[in-house]
């Protein structure tokens, strides 16, 4: 759930571990798309104060893995899932990645070989040095949200600015 930066931030602005909480209105998204199977085991692994972990166990049919490289309060924490190894019985990884290492999350999702859902800044793949990671393996599915998601609660006033997406593969 971390990893969003706001278009209008400097480097001071930003968090230190780059965690901004998921609103919940953004999973829930993604889930009402996906047709995943009940009893599922999804590993959310940058889950931080699990905003997105919790939005999981509310849809009630799904095994949630919850861990974070930092302790927010929530879930595993000192896991860092670019060096972790694969839950038993994996079915999905559901994050949103701290965007400054995003792509490592995304190979690293490669090596478990299983469904996996990003949450990427909607310019995400414009960027000539992704056009590689994106032929690597094409996503199944680039889902725009129709609205800009407050990852700040409202804390810098004003309008949120980040437009975001889900890509699945």
């Amino acid at each position: 759930m971390t990893g969003l930066i706001l278009t209008n931030a400097s480097a001071i602005d930003r968090s230190k571990t780059d965690f901004y909480p998921t609103p919940n209105e953004v999973t829930q998204a993604l889930l009402n798309f996906l047709n995943i199977e009940e009893g599922a085991t999804i590993w959310e692994p940058a889950c931080g104060d699990g905003k997105m972990a919790k939005v999981l166990l509310s849809n009630g049919k799904y095994n949630i893995v919850a861990s974070d490289l930092y302790d927010m309060g929530y879930g595993t924490a000192g896991i860092d899932f670019l060096s972790a190894t694969k839950p038993k019985g994996l079915d999905w990884i559901i994050t949103n990645p701290p965007f400054a290492i995003s792509e490592d999350f995304i190979r690293k999702c490669f090596d478990h070989n299983c469904n996996f859902a990003m949450l990427l800044k909607s310019q995400y793949w414009h960027s000539k040095k992704r056009f590689d990671l994106f032929e690597m393996r094409k996503p199944k599915y680039v889902l725009p949200l129709t609205w800009r998601p407050d990852f700040l609660s409202g804390a810098k006033g004003g309008a949120p600015t980040m437009e975001v997406l889900w890509t699945v593969w």
